[in-house]
């Protein structure tokens, strides 16, 4: 399969000033021939990076994806499901981040009726549901130990059971891990275990940020730009002298912050020729306001999350990059503070 590129070829001096951006796709063309911004961009890490990936999904070996939040983790481990021989069969994201200590076998494992209080039902986990698919282990640095020690032997042996069952099944699903931090075996305050460690990055993956590859840039603001568009109707235009200011911004938020900019600009300045000073007008206002760094700072956050969504003006988006964590953890999060602790439902020994 072909790494499609479109027909993208700007550079910082390749646009007229004024000409709009060609709405030649929809969006679901867009988004159904390319799931993945970080392929945008011809760079020789990036070519590197998908040379890699395309090998890396024909084997059947496990695969730790590494890059700063942002980057698109999850967007290449679903190419790499999609090149892989097991691309019709599911592809199950289990954010690692997100699901509390108590539920955490149930989720994974799935449960027998009657293994606990309120389990009226069988439930198949996530590493069941995989099928012979890929089972995909988002922000697997989050892991406590014991969970590590769980996700261990599942890897080591390829079987588990429900909770509340004596049923021995099969992990038949290819394992794909992703995580944003460095997991170095030996650093604090949590240890990641080396034996867990070695079993997941048989092959490594590691998306580079978009400020070791600025000439990638203006591919991918691009990209964005037609991607806006197609879903909102309006014209982005770009100058010259925009493109070079966009590029010589370091973009902390990577290829998703790229994509929020475009869609500021397409909602707020439709029609309009994004020149240097309105890229650093967008960009300005694009920083957070300081009110919500003040809560960052409280010793009580775990309990204010919410008060940190208010003052990011109810944006969860906003919040979450704030924070430094998922959107969908934040959820998580919020949800627990605000329903109190799910019930129990008993362990899992781990070896």
């Amino acid at each position: 399969m072909l790494w499609l590129m479109a027909d993208i070829k700007t550079s910082t001096g390749a646009r007229a000033a004024s000409a709009p951006l060609a709405r030649t796709d929809s969006l679901s063309r867009i988004e159904g021939a390319v799931e993945a911004e970080f392929i945008w961009g011809q760079s020789a890490v990036l070519r590197d990076l998908r040379r890699r990936s395309n090998s890396a999904a024909q084997s059947a070996s496990n695969v730790l994806l590494v890059g700063e939040t942002g980057t698109g983790k999850g967007r290449l481990a679903r190419w790499i499901h999609r090149l892989s021989p097991g691309h019709q069969a599911p592809f199950i994201h289990f954010d690692c981040a997100a699901i509390s200590t108590t539920l955490f076998e149930t989720e994974l494992f799935g449960h027998e009726r009657g293994a606990f209080t309120g389990a009226q039902s069988r439930r198949v986990g996530s590493a069941e549901r995989a099928k012979a698919g890929t089972l995909f282990l988002d922000e697997i640095g989050e892991l406590a130990p014991g969970q590590q020690a769980k996700f261990l032997r599942l890897l080591e042996d390829r079987t588990f059971e429900r909770v509340g069952g004596s049923t021995l099944l099969r992990l038949r699903a290819r394992v794909l891990a992703a995580t944003n931090r460095h997991l170095d075996p030996s650093s604090a305050p949590q240890v990641f275990r080396r034996d867990l460690l070695h079993r997941l990055s048989v092959i490594t993956l590691r998306i580079p940020p978009l400020r070791e590859r600025p000439e990638d840039i203006p591919a991918l603001v691009e990209y964005a730009a037609r991607r806006m568009e197609a879903r909102t109707g309006n014209p982005i235009l770009v100058s010259p002298a925009g493109f070079r200011a966009l590029t010589r911004y370091p973009w902390p938020g990577n290829a998703r912050e790229v994509m929020n900019l475009m869609e500021r600009a397409s909602v707020c300045w439709p029609h309009q020729e994004l020149d240097a000073d309105l890229v650093r007008r967008l960009l300005d206002a694009h920083d957070l306001d300081p009110a919500p760094r003040r809560l960052l700072q409280r010793s009580d956050l775990p309990t204010g999350l919410p008060q940190v969504v208010e003052a990011c003006g109810g944006n969860i988006s906003q919040a979450a990059r704030l924070l430094g964590i998922p959107r969908s953890t934040l959820r998580y999060r919020i949800r627990s503070q605000l329903e109190g602790p799910p019930p129990a439902a008993p362990g899992r020994s781990g070896p």
